[in-house]
This record gives structure tokens, sequence and C-alpha cells, in this order.
């Protein structure tokens, strides 16, 4: 196992071994980070109460992944062992985009959350390569602390899962965007619904409890945080199977999940804690920036901020309502789809698009500081309102899905001097 660490970007861990010996490696390395993490998040006013989130970890999403994925099981306890972490903390940090969503559900609150983390995520397809780009929107507290790392992940032949996953995820985790070593890909937004779900038993040992919380709710208990949905995609040397895995995960909150593979497939899914619609790419004439049919030779685009695009999730829905506070994630795809669309149209065919064309599109300021590439910000009028938290652009990643090559930026891209580029070997 290899660290090495860069001033101007986050740690990157290379791990090899079985997945007890990488997170044990992992949690080694990073212990202080991961301590300093699970502290931050087990006294934040953006979860529910610890003892609540602590009863839930523990007779909900630790037997949920044991059964959905032990290979990840095994490498978060390593992880909690590695870095003197108990593993309810360990799952608290993987588990904190679901927790955040309990103020959307009426257990907690009928009323929208003021902000919502953001992401922009897109996916480009040209006649050469299957480009994917994560925006990861957060708040300043992983960036000033330096607690996100790059996991440069190399399995072991008993394990039978693609050679090498790579993925960019705050410390602890086992990431939250990343490719495989199969041409694999994935990226992640963050989607608000009044689906998502809070109303867990009290008591999980009584049976007849549980029963009637599923039997009310519809929900399959246990259920596994999202995140973990998005490892088991990239663990898979089967883009098919992995579909399956992503929708067939048991789940309790919304989000956004865009995946793609180097053979110039891709898809969008907008998930809800029981059910799900794709949004498929949209085909560039690479000479007028029009629309048109797909086709194998055509260039195509897929982007997605955060809220949902399709019309059965539209405020006017009748059970299912997008609970996006507002802002700027109403514009962000749409001008990342305008770039990418520029990107086309200035590209000769068979020239293929440079990944400096993309980190320069992806680098846009339109309506700053809200913006695609956000700079540190409140989100609010401070004249009218009382800053909750800090929020921007916490990194940037763009993978290229078939010559297995990535590149990374800490903060906003728009002000990134240095990248850190890693190559990976392709299957």
């Amino acid at each position: 196992m290899t660290v090495a660490v860069e001033e101007a970007n986050y740690p990157h861990l290379v791990l090899r071994g079985t997945p007890y010996e990488r997170g044990f490696e992992h949690g080694r390395s990073l212990k202080n980070k991961i301590s300093q993490l699970g502290q931050h998040y087990k006294e934040s006013d953006t979860l529910p109460p610890w003892d609540w989130c602590e009863n839930v970890i523990v007779n909900c999403y630790l037997p949920a992944l044991a059964q959905y994925d032990p290979y990840a099981m095994e490498e978060i306890r390593g992880i909690s062992e590695g870095s003197e972490t108990e593993l309810t903390v360990i799952m608290l940090i993987n588990a904190r985009y679901d927790l955040t969503k309990y103020k959307n559900n009426d257990q907690f609150s009928k009323s929208l959350d003021t902000t919502a983390d953001e992401c922009t995520t897109g996916t480009l397809i040209d006649e050469g390569s299957v480009k994917m780009i994560q925006n990861w929107d957060l708040d300043d507290y992983v960036y000033k602390y330096d607690l996100c790392v790059i996991l440069e992940t190399h399995t072991s032949p008993q394990e039978n899962l693609p050679k090498c996953i790579l993925t960019l995820g705050e410390v602890g985790q086992l990431g939250r965007s990343g490719m495989n070593s199969k041409g694999l890909g994935l990226c992640a937004n963050a989607l608000n619904s009044n689906m998502d779900f809070f109303a867990f038993p009290q008591d999980f040992n009584d049976k007849n409890e549980v029963e009637q919380v599923k039997e009310k709710y519809g929900i399959k208990l246990p259920v596994i945080p999202i995140s973990f949905a998005r490892r088991k995609f990239l663990s898979c040397h089967s883009f098919a199977n992995g579909l399956k895995y992503i929708v067939q995960a048991p789940r309790h909150v919304s989000g956004n999940v865009m995946v793609a593979t180097r053979e110039a497939v891709a898809m969008d899914f907008e998930l809800t804690d029981t059910s799900y619609q794709i949004v498929h790419p949209t085909y560039v004439d690479s000479k007028t920036g029009a629309e048109i049919l797909p086709c194998s030779d055509a260039r195509a685009i897929l982007t997605h901020s955060n809220h949902f695009l399709l019309p059965r999730y539209s405020c006017s829905g009748q059970y299912i309502h997008c609970k996006n506070p507002g802002g700027s994630s109403f514009y962000r795809h749409n001008i990342m789809t305008k770039r990418f669309v520029d990107i086309i149209k200035g590209t000769p065919v068979k020239d293929g698009i440079p990944m400096d064309s993309i980190r320069e599109a992806i680098s846009d300021t339109t309506c700053a500081p809200n913006s695609l590439s956000e700079e540190e910000n409140p989100r609010c009028e401070t004249a009218f309102d009382e800053p909750e938290e800090i929020l921007m652009t916490v990194a940037t990643a763009i993978y290229d899905l078939n010559k297995g090559t990535a590149i990374f930026c800490k903060g906003p891209p728009h002000l990134s001097k240095q990248w850190k580029k890693i190559q990976i070997t392709m299957e």
C-alpha cells in the first residue's frame, strides 16, 4: 500500500489486499482525519440526534450491508479497526448523505430545508471515448480540513471483482463517484423528495412494529445507505448487472445516480425510496449543435443537478414531490449542457474532445458565486437570513472510461492551479 499526499490536492491512497486489509490500511493511514470527521457528523445539527442514528445504524444499515455487499462490510470493518473508530461511526460517515435527508420527512419537518448539498454531473460521449464529470458541492468543512480522499483500490483475485476501482469520497467512505478497470463509471447528485423515509421502528426487535412500518410505507427493511449501491455498481464487470444493483438496492431516500460504460452507453437514474425514472443522453449534431436521433457516430451529452427533471416528479405530481429548496440547481445542469454543446461544435469530428476542454467548461462561473464552479458562500442573502453553513465545490473529478485516466482538483475548478492525474490499467 502506498500513500501519496499533495499539498494542492486531497490524499491519494493505493490499497491492495483483501477487503479487510484494504480497509485497515485506509483507516490506519487517515486515522486522525477519520476520527475528526466522525465526531463532526455526530455533533452536526444537519443530521438526526446521534442516539436515533445509532439505533438505525446498528439495527438496519449494518445487517442490510452485510447481506447486500459482504465485501463492503468487511472493508468498513477494516476502516473501523485501522482508525480505532467505532464501526457505527464509520457507518455514520458513509451514511451522511442519507441521514441529512431527515428534514424531508413528516416525522421531523413538513417544510423544505433552506439549503441542500448540491452537485453537478455530466457524461460526454464522443467518437473515441466516454468521459464522466463530477462537480462535488458540499459544506466547506471537508475542504478546510482536507477530509476527502482518492482511493485506488486493487482487489484480490479471490474476490473476482474488476482488478481496480478508483473513487473519490470523504475519508472513511468507500467512495461517492468513480470508475473501474472494466470501463464502468458513476457520478451522483443529491435529490430531495417527500418520499424520503425516516419512520423507522423504534424497536427493531418488535416484529409487529417492523411489519406495520413495511405495510404502511411500502418500504423494504432493512435498508442500506445509498452510497453502497454506487460502490456495488463499480464492483461489477457487467454494465447490465450493475444497473440491477442500482435499482434493486434497498434504500430509504432519494438520490440521482449517473452511470456509463466505455461502450458509449450512459443513463441517469432519478431514484426515490421505492422507485426510479431514467433520463437518457441527448445526441448532438457536431456542426449545428441541434438535437438529433441516436446514432452510432454521433456525440452525446447527459447532465443533471439536484432537482427531478422528469414530469412525474414535478411539483404538481400527485404523490411524489420534489423538495429541492430552490437555488442554482435550476440552472447548473443547463449551463453544463450549453458548455458541452459549445465544445462539440468547436471540436472537429475524429479529433476527440480533450480533457482540457471539459475542464474549462466545468469551470464556468455564470451566476457566481452560486455557479457551476462554486466559491465559498452562504447561499443566502445575509441582509435577510442568517447563514446556516458555508457551501462550495469541494472537488471536481473527470473520468475517461476508455483510457482509464482520471483528473482531480481540490476546490472549485476555476480556481485550481494543480490537478492530480491518475492512470489505472484497463482490462
